[in-house]
């Protein structure tokens, strides 16, 4: 993905739907409601109830009690973006067109992210040696198809406040405010690129998934880190912008001197600074991209080694439209500090690169946490002054990402399982659970018994014990072929396959394609073959059995046919393949490649997840409202949230209100 901040400054615009800004007149059913809906990504029904047998979270007990708990039927496939999409348009992926993390250019095989995307202009920039000026501007483009529930609600009259909804970058206009979540770049275009300095010899530096390992420059007594920022879109070749941090290590203490700008910090090893602002100059003259990078100093002596947060945008001064309207970034900002704007700000990637420890990962997943707290303190003191009808989301990532890191240290029976943990690790999802309750506890304690609150979440967990390599599957069974079987280069998508006999492939998490001639670049397969191929291919799938154990690798292949409806169906993959619990497609099936072998153990950090079978991973539905419906899914909540108001669904969106 690719940000385009330099063109940003001289003309950066984003395509979306028109707003006018103009307050609607206030529907009477909804002049007085008021609801809450926290958002908590992940958050499984299994562990929230066996926590609340025993007594440990307190708030939602009382929740339920006043209301109820139920299972969410989540998404298919159960991924986060799918499953937002799900809730907030009330349609399955065949009507708001997400079915993956990535989607698939057909005409080039080439994938993309699959709910945002940067255009570059249609004219080419004007050539003048080195430099590109550029005839138009660049456009960042929601991919997500429908229309979101609270813009339905603005419409009656109520008043909303969309925290961090995933797949809605960039920010759908609103007559309230909204600040994008799920789906927001870095500074360099990424989904988050840490960077990690070190003097030690023995250290190797090179790139690593999802960040740059880097020595420092030494310049006397001084250690220079260089902060790789956005590509300047001036320049031929795009090169990266960066910026300069200055590091002096104390000769007599734990304690490093850190200089960027005009600012100069101590801070002791073992340490995290404060965010850190950067600004980055793209010519004399033009106005400068403001970024912010916080630091974690692992080691003063007798080596230095600083780990750099990805660059975030500074929502005090956002180079890009990250909230609606344009100002809100900056007015929580000057409420509540500084804040993560990145997608997932939990530092993931630098734990499974090992560049964090466990317990340095997890510190760093409170500070995002306490950051949430702050900001969902300022919108509850707004929703309370609220005159008329209101709508608060607030979204919170932290169970989600801690699930998908703590697994193999909550789980005896992972296959990377260590029993030699500190307490705060392996006893990290229920004090993440305690930790959701006292959010709760929070909203309980300044709202009234007459505002609806509702806690939800997109999916829930399933353990993640073998990596299953399904184009490898494709190939044994007779479907793919390679053109070389020792030529299959990691750091390519869809590589060394040899199309001209290939009759399904993989790329993805779940998503299963049938090569098909006319549609896919080489397709093979006549279009009136392909819903038979599809048949066959997700009945062998159900006999996939993993012979170490005997147990299904696959539980759940679901023809798109049988699973969507809407204008989009014809967008979708083949086959949504649905894994058992244990399973989940390979890292390397994510990005097209063919295997070796067809399973192996998840050794990775990553060692939890829920792109599987959606109904092993139900998400949750409490509420102080009474739940009445059977088995509810995403998009019942949707309607029951619109219903709640008095507001009438839009004619695209199916379900039941669950209350």
């Amino acid at each position: 993905m690719k940000l385009l901040l330099a063109c940003a400054l001289v003309g950066f615009s984003v395509i979306l739907s028109g707003c006018s800004g103009e307050k609607a007149p206030q529907s009477p059913v909804a002049q007085s409601k008021k609801m809450i809906v926290l958002g908590v990504d992940g958050m499984d029904p299994r562990l929230l109830q066996e926590m609340l047998d025993s007594g440990e979270l307190p708030n939602f007990k009382r929740l339920v009690d006043s209301g109820g708990f139920q299972q969410l039927g989540t998404s298919s496939p159960p991924q986060s973006p799918v499953a937002w999409s799900n809730f907030i348009t009330g349609m399955n992926p065949g009507g708001h067109g997400l079915f993956d993390f990535l989607a698939l250019d057909r005409s080039t095989m080439k994938p993309y992210l699959s709910s945002s995307t940067v255009r570059a202009p249609s004219r080419e920039p004007l050539e003048l040696g080195d430099w590109r000026l550029p005839l138009g501007s660049a456009q960042t483009v929601l991919l997500r198809k429908g229309t979101a529930f609270w813009e339905l609600l603005e419409r009656a009259g109520v008043n909303t406040t969309i925290v961090r909804m995933p797949a809605n970058y960039p920010p759908v206009p609103t007559r309230g405010d909204s600040l994008s979540g799920m789906g927001t770049p870095d500074m360099r275009g990424t989904s988050g690129t840490f960077m990690f300095f070190s003097t030690n010899p023995a250290f190797a530096p090179g790139e690593v998934s999802g960040g740059d390992l880097r020595r420092f420059e030494v310049q006397g007594d001084r250690l220079v880190a260089r902060i790789i920022g956005p590509p300047n879109e001036l320049r031929r070749g795009s090169p990266a912008l960066s910026a300069t941090l200055e590091v002096v290590p104390d000769p007599d203490d734990e304690v490093v001197v850190v200089r960027g700008g005009d600012r100069e910090l101590r801070v002791r090893a073992n340490e995290w600074t404060q965010w850190i602002p950067l600004e980055i100059q793209l010519l004399p003259g033009l106005p400068k991209v403001h970024g912010m990078v916080r630091l974690y100093v692992k080691s003063a002596h007798p080596e230095t080694e600083i780990y750099v947060s990805p660059v975030d945008i500074d929502p005090r001064q956002p180079a890009i439209v990250i909230s609606s309207p344009d100002d809100y970034s900056a007015r929580i900002a000057e409420a509540v500090g500084p804040f993560y704007t990145e997608e997932m700000p939990e530092e993931t990637k630098a734990l499974s690169a090992h560049v964090l420890s466990p317990a340095e990962f997890l510190a760093q997943t409170e500070i995002v946490l306490e950051e949430s707290r702050r900001m969902l303190d300022f919108e509850l003191g707004r929703f309370a002054a609220r005159q008329g009808a209101a709508f608060l989301f607030f979204y919170i990532g932290s169970v989600d990402q801690r699930h998908h890191m703590m697994g193999r240290h909550i789980d005896k029976y992972h296959p990377s399982f260590s029993a030699h943990v500190q307490a705060q690790v392996s006893e990290s999802m229920r004090s993440t659970y305690r930790q959701v309750d006292d959010l709760l506890g929070t909203v309980l304690g300044k709202v009234g018994p007459d505002v609806a609150v509702v806690i939800m979440s997109d999916h829930g967990f399933s353990r993640f014990y073998r990596q299953a390599h399904l184009n490898a599957w494709l190939r044994d069974a007779g479907y793919l072929f390679l053109k070389n079987e020792k030529d299959n280069p990691p750091e390519e998508w869809l590589s060394n396959i040899d199309w001209s006999r290939t009759r399904a492939f993989s790329i993805g998490l779940n998503s299963l394609y049938i090569n098909v001639a006319g549609r896919e670049k080489f397709g093979i397969v006549p279009a009136t073959e392909r819903l038979n191929l599809a048949r066959e291919i997700a009945g062998r799938l159900r006999t996939w059995t993993d012979e170490s154990n005997g147990q299904p690798v696959v539980t759940r292949p679901s023809l798109r046919e049988e699973i969507y409806r809407g204008p989009y169906l014809a967008e979708a993959p083949d086959i949504i393949v649905g894994y058992g619990n244990g399973y989940r497609g390979s890292w390397a099936t994510s990005k097209g490649q063919t295997a070796a072998i067809l399973l192996e153990d998840n050794v990775d950090e990553w060692s939890a997840d829920h792109c599987v079978d959606p109904d092993i991973v139900p998400g949750v539905l409490v509420s102080n409202l009474k739940l009445t419906t059977a088995k509810p899914q995403l998009t019942d909540l949707t309607v029951g949230v619109l219903g709640y108001f008095g507001v009438e669904r839009d004619p695209a969106m199916r379900g039941i209100a669950p209350f």
